[in-house]
């Protein structure tokens, strides 16, 4: 007795297959296309703040993903110049948890942690802008989080002069 090679299918279940195909060819496309537009990949943002005689801009990836480098800088103006012994600079210490950290740049003269925040002094820079970059990746095993964290210059008594929040979105 002969058997047929191919399974006996009826109109229904041809079109039901080719409609899946199809649904699922323009999900790859949609798919394929955003990642094309740069979507899943790293976004940066700038959240800015004055107050005291400061300007704080904190330059931060607003959605990373774990393993890539990811940018966090710090700008710190103030017109006439820095007349402090040393400029301190309070971040939210759980910010930088995610991290795996290659360097901080310039290193700081002092710096501290009271727990909730890592406190750096740095030298005083000639002008009137001081930068702080942070080499960093995000940690692989970090995935689907939000981070928060905050940068504060503060005076020479430790009180907050301007703060500047922001967070960052980890997706896999």
């Amino acid at each position: 007795m002969r058997q047929p090679t191919t399974p006996d299918t009826g109109i229904s279940s041809a079109r039901r297959a080719r409609l899946g195909r199809r649904l699922f060819t323009v999900g790859l496309v949609v798919f394929l296309g955003l990642g094309a537009l740069g979507l899943y990949g790293l976004r940066v943002r700038e959240a800015q703040a004055t107050g005291g005689g400061y300007e704080l801009t904190v330059t931060y990836a607003s959605v990373s993903r774990p393993g890539l480098a990811t940018p966090w800088s710090v700008e710190i103006r103030r017109p006439g110049g820095f007349d402090e012994e040393l400029v301190a600079l309070a971040v939210t210490a759980s910010y930088f948890d995610a991290f795996d950290e290659n360097s901080l740049d310039p290193d700081p003269a002092e710096s501290l942690s009271d727990g909730d925040r890592t406190v750096w002094r740095f030298e005083p820079p000639p002008g009137d802008v001081m930068t702080v970059s942070f080499d960093a990746r995000i940690q692989p095993d970090i995935q689907l989080t939000r981070i928060k964290g905050s940068a504060s210059v503060l005076d020479p008594s430790g009180a907050d002069v301007v703060t500047v929040d922001f967070r960052t979105l980890v997706l896999p």
